[in-house]
């Protein structure tokens, strides 16, 4: 089983992914990891606008399957019985997702103020000590537009205004469904 997760920046995504890692053996893999592999390199940093920039070059000069390719091998090498995928962003990224028999999408939501304050308490990608308006410039970058647009192709959708553990109920009870077919 595949299965993708899509949300905006600190909507939960990668705790959601690492709950599907521990509890069920599934395999994490991200697509940003492709980037962040690139741009360490080139020995630059790996922050979020170095991997939006570069997300966005690559598919503009070698088209917009050229990450979502390389990632549909990365799953095909994977010898799990389950995978999951952090971080989708684009309706090419579903429909790969799609071409795998059994696959679900996970859309991930939470209100704009809850995903700063995640953001910022995390501090990856050099997100410490961003402002409110660098976490909305973020959000309005091309790699970042169409996130909304493939909520209406999820499976489920988590609202994940809560606590995480609340976060890891919603994605226990999605699996229980899931399995029991």
């Amino acid at each position: 089983m595949v299965v993708g997760l899509v949300g905006r920046i600190g909507s939960g995504k990668t705790v959601a992914a690492k709950h599907l890692t521990k509890k069920y053996n599934a395999d994490y893999q991200r697509f940003s990891q492709i980037f962040m592999d690139v741009l360490e390199r080139l020995n630059l940093p790996v922050n979020r606008l170095n991997l939006q920039t570069l997300g966005r070059v690559l598919r503009e000069e070698f088209g917009p399957d050229v990450v979502v390719n390389a990632f549909d091998r990365d799953l095909r090498e994977c010898n799990s019985e389950s995978v999951v995928v952090d971080g989708i962003r684009y309706e090419n990224e579903v429909m790969l997702l799609r071409r795998y028999p059994r696959n679900i999408l996970v859309y991930i939501h939470s209100s704009p103020e809850e995903r700063y304050e995640r953001v910022r308490r995390r501090g990856e990608k050099g997100e410490a000590t961003v402002s409110w308006e660098e976490f909305k410039q973020a959000e309005n970058r091309e790699t970042e537009r169409y996130i909304e647009d493939l909520k209406g192709k999820a499976d489920y959708i988590i609202n994940n205004s809560e606590s995480i553990e609340d976060l890891k109920k919603g994605i226990d009870k999605i699996m229980g469904r899931e399995l029991n077919h």
